[in-house]
């Protein structure tokens, strides 16, 4: 997008607006990789924020790395012999969706009637060494319409666009697809009137809570191009205009939200930018006169589980369960009924330690460390092993499981106690092998979720071979969505504990035969 604007120096705005949350207010910062050119199109990538930059007639995908309240070290991302722009990522990194200009043959532009080049939607995958290759064409894309601004949904199984294609109620409207796999997609849905306007509707952001941000310029608003959200998950939903300081007079567009982090980016040509287009930073923030000493019972957070005899699907009932601080204080008790779970409200950001006994079997326990996130459902289950009987020789086992936020592989310290304790043993006593497997429930598309699980047991074996523990000690298997321990196949709806009772990665360490 080339626009007029006047150039003036760096600016942080501040204004309070509503929210949510009580004692917040919205501030706006101009990054550090903007310049004289147009930076939009935003998305994040690891730690790095992956955007567009557009000189002249050229537009080309550029990185920049996120160092606090900054985006710094522009570098080309990717870059073809076409305009490339507006990527968007699968949770694993491997497969890329962005706009392309359409070229025909002898590298001359596809033009429509009114001698404008026609955009389209392509995919690339990341190879080993970090190019993109196996660059490919969407099927809804054509000669005669535009297919732009990609946009995944949480779990990848929807990817959505804006296009003028047959069917538009506007200028321009919100698509949706379903990605089926093996390169195949649904026939595109329009999203209809309570998200596409008379004018353009563009850009579109589908937030990990599965709610739609898009940009439009046919709905009043501010003027410009505005940004506005509708809920997805609420089918009576209707298209909200965000506030000031986000959306101005001017077009605000390519909004980006980390709900975690409570801090996203949007684009806009406002005044006092340094380009035609500017990447803003927008953060939340307590007002500092107004913090109130939050009670403890504000932000909770729900553990669930179920205790298993060692590595095995056989649930173990009518255990004790015993939560403790991180002092080793007792807090709460939970005797299990016969389908071995059990529950915990606990508090935002404390470490604890739950503890199961039972007559018969041998004493285990975990530690548990949670995060500030409030509302926050998280399963953790506990493994029993039965005690030798008298005169019996048992073998040593020790069960134990590593967690992953969801649809990422990248190993956390805060869930690393029994894995690091694992590799202790291991290091006393080289007779000990280790066996790791890992699950995923059946939301996300079946290679998707197969692709995770191996990602997962990689991840661990690298561990535990940077720990020096002999190759030959350690192995793995992934399983994906098919071994579900529930009755969450592919295609039955559940209930949020159920999908999480099947994403699990365990272990079992014990001694070699």
């Amino acid at each position: 997008m080339k626009k007029n604007t006047i150039l003036l120096v760096l600016f942080l705005s501040v204004i309070s607006i509503f929210s949510q949350e009580e004692n917040i207010e919205w501030k706006i910062k101009n990054i550090s990789i903007n310049d004289g050119s147009s930076n939009y199109g935003s998305i994040f990538f690891g730690k790095k924020l992956v955007f567009t930059s557009s000189e002249g007639d050229r537009s080309h995908i550029y990185s920049g790395v996120v160092k606090g309240d900054d985006v710094v070290a522009k570098k080309e991302f990717f870059k073809a012999e076409t305009n490339e722009s507006n990527p968007t990522f699968t949770n694993n990194l491997k497969t890329m969706y962005y706009t392309r200009s359409l070229y025909g043959e002898e590298n001359t532009t596809k033009y429509d009637k009114d001698k404008r080049a026609v955009l389209a939607v392509f995919k690339a995958t990341r190879a080993s060494d970090g190019s993109w290759q196996n660059i490919t064409s969407l099927p809804f894309n054509s000669e005669k319409y535009d297919v732009g601004h990609p946009a995944l949904n949480n779990d990848n199984t929807k990817l959505y666009f804006s296009s003028n294609m047959p069917g538009t109620l506007g200028k321009t409207d919100i698509f949706v697809v379903d990605v089926l796999g093996n390169g195949k997609y649904s026939k595109p849905k329009n999203l209809g009137a309570d998200v596409n306007s008379k004018g353009n509707d563009l850009y579109p952001y589908v937030s990990k809570d599965n709610k739609l941000y898009y940009a439009s310029n046919g709905m009043g608003g501010f003027g410009g191009l505005d940004i506005y959200m509708i809920d997805l998950n609420d089918e009576n939903s209707k298209a909200k205009l965000l506030p000031k300081p986000i959306n101005s007079k001017y077009d605000d567009f390519s909004y980006i939200y980390n709900q975690n982090e409570k801090r996203g980016y949007f684009s806009s040509n406002r005044l006092g930018g340094k380009g035609s287009d500017d990447i803003y930073l927008f953060f939340e923030k307590e007002k500092e006169e107004e913090i109130v000493e939050p009670k403890s019972t504000e932000c909770s957070q729900k553990l669930i589980g179920v205790v298993f005899l060692n590595a095995t699907q056989k649930r173990i009932g009518n255990a004790l369960i015993k939560l403790k601080d991180d002092n080793e204080k007792v807090i709460k008790t939970f005797q299990t009924k016969d389908d071995a779970k059990f529950n915990f409200a606990l508090k935002c950001g404390e470490k604890y330690k739950i503890e199961v006994s039972k007559d018969g079997y041998k004493t285990s326990e975990r530690l548990i460390i949670t995060n500030k996130s409030d509302k926050v459902i998280f399963k953790k289950n506990l493994f029993v092993t039965q005690k030798a009987k008298k005169g019996e020789k048992k073998e040593f086992l020790f069960v134990g499981t590593v967690d992953f936020e969801y649809n990422e592989s990248k190993l956390q310290k805060r869930f690393m106690y029994e894995l690091d304790k694992a590799i202790r043993l291991m290091k006393q006593n080289d007779k000990l092998v280790i066996h790791f497997e890992s699950h995923t429930d059946s939301r996300a598309p079946t290679d998707f979720n197969m692709d995770l699980s191996e990602q997962r047991i990689e991840v661990l074996k690298e561990y535990i071979g940077f720990n020096e523990i002999y190759r030959k000690r350690y192995s793995g298997e992934a399983f994906g969505e098919t071994k579900p321990i529930n009755r969450c196949v592919k295609g039955v709806t559940c209930s949020e504990e159920e999908y999480l009772a099947n994403r699990r990665t365990t272990f079992v360490l014990k001694e070699k035969k």
